[in-house]
């Protein structure tokens, strides 16, 4: 499947968009390379892995679209406070209960060392 480029699909632009590319989806999950910083605190971390999140809640038959909204994070660990180079973000669906969309989020350095990781829950803003 041949998605369209990110910008179009989120509502977020530059420089809040933190989503660059989409490397893999498969329908279940998504990953995607994070862009526009070549240095990352732990809270843009979180955020990219939210958007990858958002976006695949947004990919589900049903699902919010660019209006989706971050309801819950849960369990999240941060491995590593900043992060200098390269992020990849991957999120997985874990499970959709009505209008809300739970995933599983990782965040990963290009070595593969892993960043953060932990639940984010997507809802429709008409939720």
């Amino acid at each position: 499947m041949t998605l369209p480029p990110i910008a179009t699909m989120l509502r977020h632009r530059p420089p809040a968009l933190l989503l660059a590319r989409v490397e893999t989806f498969d329908g279940g999950s998504l990953a995607c390379a994070a862009g526009g910083r070549a240095s990352w605190r732990w809270p843009d971390v979180l955020e990219a892995a939210a958007q990858c999140a958002g976006l695949l809640a947004g990919l589900q038959p049903g699902g919010p679209g660019d209006r989706a909204v971050i309801a819950e994070y849960r369990e999240v660990r941060v491995h590593a406070p900043t992060h200098d180079g390269p992020l990849a973000v991957h999120a997985r669906l874990d499970r959709r209960v009505l209008r809300f969309w739970r995933c599983r989020v990782e965040a990963r350095a290009a070595d593969g060392r892993l960043l953060l990781d932990g639940t984010v829950t997507v809802a429709s803003d008409a939720a």
